[in-house]
C-alpha cells in the first residue's frame, strides 16, 4: 500500500513504471504496492485542462494513477492502495475518497469498497490507449482522453519521420535493464511503439519480456542498445562493471557509441512513459 499526498514534486511515473518492469523480471509475483511521489511533467504537452470532478480519488491499481496524471487530474489522486487483505480497507477511510477506481481483478471487494465511496471498475490492459479511456470515463474526462491519445498519435507520426530521415529505420535495437546477474529484455507487442511504429528492427523469436545474459546479447550484437537505469541498485550488473567487461565492450553498439542509458519509464506500457519515449527518440535522432 502506498499513500500519495498533494505537493509531490518527484517523478511518480518513473518508479511506478519500474514496478511494472520489475514484475516482469522473472519473479512471477504481483508487483508490491509501493507509493511514490509524483509529477505529470512527462506528459505536459498532452495534458488537457482540468474540469470539475471528484476531488479525492483512490485507485487500487497504480497504472490508473499514471493515466489520471496524463489527464491532468494529479491533484485529485489521494492515494494508491493495492488490496491484499482486509487490513487495507481502513486505509480508504483515512484517505476519505469521493471516488474509488478499482481494477477488474478486484470484483470480490466491490461491495466493501462501495461502502466507503462510489466505486467504478476499469479493465486493465497492456494497451494504455484503451485503459486511459476507461479511466477517463470514470471521471467524466472522455474528451481529455481523446485529446491525449490523438496528440500522442500525431507525435508518434512526427517521430517516425525523424527516425526515417536519420537513417536509423531498419537498424536492430535491443531494450534491456540490468536484473540479478544478467538482464531483462522487452520486445514483441510490448515494444511495438519502437519496432512497429518508429521502425527499429526487432530480433526474431524474442518474447514480450524475458531474461538474457551478456553472452546472449553478444550473440545478437544489436546495432543499438537502450539500457534502463537500475534505480533500486538491485542488480549485480552495473554500468561501471560493464564498462570494464571485454564482452560488453566488443558489442557493435558500444564500440560505435550507440548504447544509450534511458529512464525505465520509456520501457513500460503506460501513457506518460510512452510520450516521454517519443520525446527521447526525437531529441536523440533529430540531428542525425
Amino acid at each position: 500500500m502506498f499513500l500519495l499526498k498533494k505537493g509531490w514534486m518527484l517523478t511518480f511515473s518513473i518508479l511506478c513504471v519500474f514496478a511494472i518492469l520489475a514484475a516482469g523480471c522473472g519473479n512471477g509475483s504481483t508487483a508490491s504496492s509501493t507509493v511514490t511521489p509524483a509529477s505529470s511533467s512527462a506528459a505536459a504537452a498532452t495534458t488537457a485542462p482540468v474540469k470539475k470532478g471528484p476531488s479525492k480519488i483512490v485507485v487500487t491499481y497504480f497504472p490508473y494513477a499514471d493515466h489520471l496524471f496524463a489527464l491532468g487530474k494529479a491533484d485529485a489522486v489521494a492515494g494508491v492502495v493495492n488490496l491484499k487483505s482486509l487490513q487495507d480497507f481502513p486505509v480508504y477511510d483515512l484517505l476519505n475518497p469521493d471516488l474509488i477506481i478499482a481494477s477488474d481483478a478486484d470484483q470480490k471487494d466491490l461491495e466493501q469498497l462501495n461502502k466507503i465511496a462510489k466505486t467504478v471498475t476499469v479493465k486493465a490492459t497492456l494497451n494504455w490507449q484503451e485503459t486511459i479511456r476507461g479511466v477517463a470515463a470514470a471521471v467524466e474526462e472522455e474528451a481529455a482522453a481523446e485529446t491525449y491519445v490523438n496528440q500522442f498519435l500525431n507525435k508518434q507520426t512526427e517521430v517516425s519521420t525523424v527516425i526515417e530521415k536519420s537513417g536509423v529505420k531498419g537498424k536492430t535495437a535491443l531494450f534491456v535493464m540490468p536484473w540479478k546477474k544478467g538482464f531483462t529484455y522487452w520486445s514483441g507487442s510490448r515494444m511495438a511503439i519502437y519496432y512497429e511504429k518508429l521502425g527499429f528492427k526487432p530480433f526474431e523469436g524474442m518474447k514480450n519480456v524475458g531474461e538474457i545474459t551478456l553472452e546472449g546479447i553478444s550473440e545478437l550484437n544489436p546495432e543499438y542498445i537502450f539500457i534502463g537505469k537500475d534505480y533500486t541498485n538491485s542488480s549485480e550488473v552495473t554500468l561501471d562493471s560493464l564498462s570494464q567487461n571485454p564482452v560488453w565492450n566488443s558489442l557493435s553498439a558500444v564500440k560505435n557509441k550507440k548504447m544509450f542509458v534511458v529512464d525505465t519509464e520509456i520501457l513500460g506500457p503506460l501513457a506518460m512513459g510512452q510520450v516521454k519515449g517519443l520525446d527521447y527518440m526525437s531529441k536523440l535522432f533529430a540531428a542525425k
